[in-house]
């Protein structure tokens, strides 16, 4: 989904950042079928045209920290700058605790272990406060 479409502000805006086309295609159904807008990026540039300060209704940023071509804590320092305010869930298949030690001193952000369920995801939404 192109960043015009931050415009619609009637749901809460989830951005997804997944190269995995699969992967992106049906976290996007399960954000949408809980009632989120699911804005989808599968790079890091497209991420960046995504988190414009001037867009309000985005929420959180379901990020994939394993883009081919950008590193992780790159992509969470510029979500960082960019919309300080904004949670970030990392998903990834990676153990949880080395991304704990390499991301935590972040704050506002959360881990999702790969792969997930609906359930999983929900939860995971919810300790971030939506």
């Amino acid at each position: 989904m192109p960043a015009d479409d931050l415009a619609d502000t009637s749901r809460p805006t989830i951005l997804v950042v997944e190269d995995e086309p699969i992967v992106r295609m049906v976290t996007v159904a399960m954000l949408e079928d809980m009632g989120f807008r699911a804005v989808e990026a599968a790079t890091a540039a497209a991420l960046m045209s995504c988190i414009d300060p001037a867009e309000g209704t985005l929420r959180a940023v379901l990020l994939d920290v394993h883009i081919p071509g950008a590193a992780g804590r790159d992509m969470v320092q510029e979500i960082r700058a960019q919309r300080p305010e904004v949670p970030v869930l990392i998903a990834s298949g990676a153990d949880t605790e080395e991304l704990r030690q390499r991301f935590d001193r972040h704050g506002g952000i959360d881990f999702l272990p790969k792969p997930y369920a609906n359930a999983e995801l929900r939860r995971a939404l919810e300790r971030l406060g939506l």
